[in-house]
């Protein structure tokens, strides 16, 4: 019959073992846990974007008179705004794909009643297209009404924008409405707008529209599956290695 030597455990490189162990399945658990918090909050925002493409449209006016110009009130909501386009604004940022496509974002501002400027996202066009203005894209002229969703832009790169040559703003890496107000003459508003329809259509080809972005869950719950998993592999194993090393077989008596 095996007993356990409960000496064992005061032995010192069983108690380095024991004190390394706990800390490791700790770390793991706290890991685990960290990766729970990211799920709910990755849940939170789906529950919130799916509220906010379900509401009703607004015009901008009516959303900006509600909500004022903070970017994460406004982000999400669908709207729709008049005014005149200004291709003399228009910039790209290339290297963009939407599904299969990989292309050039067209990003062109819409002057409004107020004089500010809306930046437009009208969506991708291939790789190569000359411009801006996108050839072979060109908006609207005149009065124009355009339909989306607002967006409160892209976060900027880390290493930053280089200044635009000779001022004049004409590509970008991100959709950093900070950077634009700061190149393109006019108040460009905190919030842009991802084109889904507009009237009039275009006099030539349609930018690929940009779609919704995917709700989804992500990897959190099945990391936080692995790390507790990993927390409990090392209980076990540090629990059963110093079992084994404390335990001996009795001698059984000869009758």
């Amino acid at each position: 019959m095996a007993t356990f030597d409960s000496a064992t455990l005061k032995q010192p490189r069983w108690i380095v073992a024991i004190v390394v162990g706990g800390v490791i399945a700790v770390l793991f658990i706290r890991l685990g846990i960290w990766q729970l918090d990211r799920l709910d909050e990755r849940r939170e925002r789906n529950a919130v974007t799916q509220e906010r493409r379900a509401s009703d449209p607004q015009p901008l006016e009516d959303l900006l008179a509600a909500k004022g110009l903070d970017p994460e009130e406004l982000d999400l909501l669908p709207t729709s705004a008049s005014g005149t386009y200004r291709p003399d604004l228009e910039f790209f940022s290339i290297g963009r794909t939407v599904g299969d496509a990989t292309g050039t974002l067209v990003a062109t501002p819409l002057e409004i009643a107020d004089g500010t400027l809306l930046v437009v996202v009208r969506g991708i066009v291939p790789a190569g297209t000359e411009g801006p203005p996108a050839q072979g894209f060109d908006t609207p002229t005149g009065q124009v009404t355009v339909e989306g969703r607002l967006s409160g832009g892209e976060e900027p790169l880390r290493i930053g924008e280089p200044d635009p040559e000779n001022g004049v703003l004409t590509s970008l890496s991100r959709v950093d409405l900070a950077y634009i107000d700061r190149w393109i003459e006019g108040t460009v508003l905190p919030v842009s707008l991802v084109l889904v329809d507009q009237r009039p259509g275009n006099p030539d080809a349609a930018p690929l529209a940009i779609p919704p972005e995917e709700l989804g869950e992500g990897s959190h719950l099945g990391y936080a599956i692995q790390w507790f998993a990993f927390a409990a592999i090392v209980i076990v194993g540090v629990g059963y290695l110093v079992w084994r090393a404390g335990t001996k077989d009795e001698e059984q008596p000869v009758g």
